[in-house]
């Protein structure tokens, strides 16, 4: 798997959500018909006294049955707001996933190339780790088998930087640094064709603030004393602005060497 095939499969998935969202806000503001219920329930041998509800969206009509767990209510637009969350949400876990992607599978080459950036000189694996390695290249030689003692290395590098998140910009830029690239504002500069990142490092703290508010705080509001509960409002154009913007970013990220 390539880093920018892990990208795209989970941005395709933030976008679905988007598709959700946009597909199934209920826009009937009436009652279903007594004659087209009737009509209906007919249609599909249902019991004439049953209690349905019709969902009406720009792309669907859905029945709810009787008796059903959701109910129209789960159709509206405060409701499916949660949507837009995770669509956010699932966008950033793209980046972060395509970074990883990007490490894991240039770190060794990187290490072998020469001289070293700061990060690679300090980055530290803990003893248990080191001593798993050690007692896999020996058993496999024990056993007279071929290893391979840098793809070793790799697959307990990937389990360890899979627990570190990589979706700041700061974050990423330590990622490229283990990578021997020393240079990454520059070369996105170029690649931008902006004078400086200040705003795009900026969009791109926010995007990560508002991802981590979703994931650890629920995205609601800090608990004030004898006030209820109550989410941060979160806009459609934001979202499809912040996918765009992360679309952009890893588009450039893989022009960067």
């Amino acid at each position: 798997m390539h880093p920018i095939d892990a990208y795209n499969h989970t941005a395709t998935r933030a976008k679905n959500f988007l598709l959700y969202h946009d597909g199934l806000i209920n826009t009937r503001a009436r009652k279903v018909r007594k004659d087209w219920k009737a009509a209906f329930l007919k249609v599909m041998h249902w019991p004439a006294s049953s209690d349905i509800s019709r969902i009406d969206s720009k792309d669907v009509v859905l029945i709810l049955k009787d008796g059903a767990s959701l109910t129209p209510d789960h159709f509206s637009a405060v409701c499916l707001d949660d949507l837009l969350r995770a669509s956010l949400t699932f966008g950033v876990s793209a980046l972060d996933r395509y970074v990883h992607e990007r490490v894991v599978k240039g770190i060794i080459a990187a290490y072998k190339s020469g001289s070293l950036t700061k990060q690679q000189e300090e980055l530290m694996v803990p003893v248990t780790t080191a001593i798993a390695i050690s007692e896999e290249v020996a058993k496999a030689k024990k056993n007279n088998k071929n290893v391979r003692t840098a793809n070793i290395v790799r697959i307990k590098l990937q389990e360890l930087l899979h627990k570190k998140p990589f979706q700041s910009w700061r974050e990423i830029e330590y990622a490229f640094n283990l990578l021997g690239i020393k240079n990454l504002s520059g070369q996105l500069q170029i690649l931008y064709g902006l004078g400086n990142l200040k705003d795009k490092k900026a969009q791109l703290s926010h995007i990560a603030a508002r991802r981590n508010a979703i994931v650890h705080e629920g995205d609601l509001f800090k608990h004030e004393r004898g006030g209820t509960v109550k989410a941060h409002p979160i806009s459609r154009k934001y979202v499809e602005d912040s996918l765009v913007f992360i679309d952009e970013l890893v588009g450039h990220l893989q022009n960067v060497a």
